[in-house]
């Protein structure tokens, strides 16, 4: 893609993703598997991939028709000629997954932090940042579902199986959220807005579709950081070297571990 930098607000999606830079999503793969995942990876438009962007559209960009209520199967022909005719950015879903991502929406909604957030006077939505890291000299962009510059706050919204405090957080650590919370403020922060908090709002996709808000603390964002620049430093050694491998070596020895 072409190169851009700085802080872009009228940017499609499609055209966010077509430009070149470092995501949060390849420092999130590259720290639980390697640069040979980050470089690999295929994007598939999943079930659950189409319920979180439906979600995102009628929270954060309600006033724009985006969401498509279809007929009830996706093979039928209705469905496919209702395809034909989406315009640009615009999601069609079966019927059952609309009024479940209405559901979802309507519960996002119910958390009154949540709520303040998501409509609050001075929010920016789908802002695209780019900048370059100053210490590896990489391209970096992000695009914040949410971003409250008053308030020093950006917010992501997360549709979940559980967001329970014990269940989201476990789900943190193993997507590596907060490593994105991490970069989402570095990237930022580069382009000149000054933020210095990160919260989730979380929205569980199954009835009774709770909604909790979650803030990463102090600690685990100066630890995130850290984990990150680590992180980054690896993609910057791998695209000098074009040497896009596990780093694993060829084989590996399981271990007894110490609680069985």
């Amino acid at each position: 893609g072409c190169s851009v930098m700085g802080i872009v607000h009228d940017l499609s999606n499609e055209e966010y993703h077509a430009t070149a830079g470092v995501s949060s999503s390849a420092v999130k793969t590259v720290a639980k598997k390697s640069v040979a995942h980050w470089k690999g990876q295929k994007m598939s438009q999943t079930a659950a991939f189409r319920t979180g962007t439906s979600v995102h559209a009628l929270l954060l960009e309600e006033d724009r028709d985006l969401v498509i209520k279809g007929p009830k199967t996706r093979s039928s022909l209705a469905f496919k000629a209702m395809e034909a005719d989406l315009q640009d950015e615009q999601i069609l879903l079966t019927e059952v997954e609309y009024n479940v991502a209405r559901c979802i929406a309507r519960g996002a909604l119910k958390n009154p932090h949540a709520k303040a957030a998501l409509r609050h006077k001075d929010r920016l939505n789908e802002v695209s940042i780019f900048a370059q890291c100053t210490r590896t000299g990489l391209t970096l962009k992000t695009r914040p579902d949410l971003a409250i510059l008053s308030e020093g706050t950006i917010f992501d919204v997360k549709t979940t199986q559980d967001a329970s405090p014990k269940g989201f957080a476990s789900e943190t650590f193993k997507y590596a959220y907060h490593l994105q919370s991490a970069f989402y403020l570095y990237v930022c922060n580069l382009a000149g807005w000054e933020v210095s908090k990160f919260k989730f709002i979380c929205v569980e996709k199954a009835a009774p579709f709770v909604c909790q808000m979650f803030d990463v603390s102090p600690e685990l964002l100066a630890k995130a950081t850290q984990q990150m620049h680590q992180t980054l430093d690896i993609i910057a050694a791998a695209e000098k070297s074009k040497d896009y491998g596990t780093g694993w070596g060829e084989c590996t020895t399981l271990k007894l571990p110490a609680w069985l």
